[in-house]
């Protein structure tokens, strides 16, 4: 297929899974018909379906594109803060993760949509991948941790249940739209985890 041909497909496939990403995380996916995307998107019914045979497969792509934006995000902003279990990295951790949920709330509010109107089918196995990796990378990486963990905690089990309660902290705080539902700052929240998870981290670093 000619560039020039490839580019337009990718232009009119990005237009109209912009506007059904509006459309859904405002109405849901069985309150949107085809009709609002294509008016949303300014394309014909006949050249939308020409990209996409039905409104499933809209979704399923835009599920894909927003899930490659968020990968690479995390390999972008997360992952490099990934590097040690001192209370300090771990709340430029936490305060990463928060600016990343707050400033992609649209491609949380397409997995509550998936959730509760597809019952999970399209996001589970992305996020199964994402939690495996994180529990595999993390587990590598503390191996090597100056402070050991405590015997029998999986560091790596340890490591991601700080990164998912970081992950529900900001989505109640920016997502529900709860703020400071804790009654402390997002500082102060990120700080007082990060004490819970390096307790017992400093009280073993600190027997002889």
């Amino acid at each position: 297929m000619p560039k020039l041909l490839d580019d337009t497909v990718a232009k009119n496939r990005l237009k109209i899974e912009r506007a059904a990403q509006k459309l859904f995380t405002r109405q849901g996916f069985h309150g949107t018909t085809v009709r609002e995307i294509a008016q949303q998107a300014g394309v014909s019914m006949g050249k939308l379906y020409l990209y996409y045979p039905t409104k499933e497969d809209i979704f399923i792509g835009l599920v894909r594109r927003m899930e490659q934006k968020m990968e690479a995000l995390r390999q972008r902003k997360i992952f490099p803060l990934m590097q040690s279990p001192d209370p300090e990295s771990l709340k430029k951790l936490g305060m990463a993760i928060g600016r990343v949920v707050s400033e992609n709330l649209d491609y949380w509010r397409l997995m509550y949509v998936d959730v509760v109107e597809f019952r999970h089918k399209h996001f589970i196995q992305s996020y199964r991948e994402v939690a495996g990796g994180l529990r595999t990378y993390s587990a590598a990486l503390f191996q090597k941790a100056p402070i050991p963990f405590p015997r029998n905690v999986n560091p790596g089990l340890a490591y991601v249940s700080l990164y998912m309660q970081f992950v529900t902290y900001f989505l109640v705080e920016e997502l529900f739209g709860a703020r400071r539902y804790l009654g402390v700052s997002n500082e102060e929240a990120v700080d007082q985890f990060v004490r819970l998870y390096t307790r017992n981290l400093k009280d073993r670093a600190l027997k002889p």
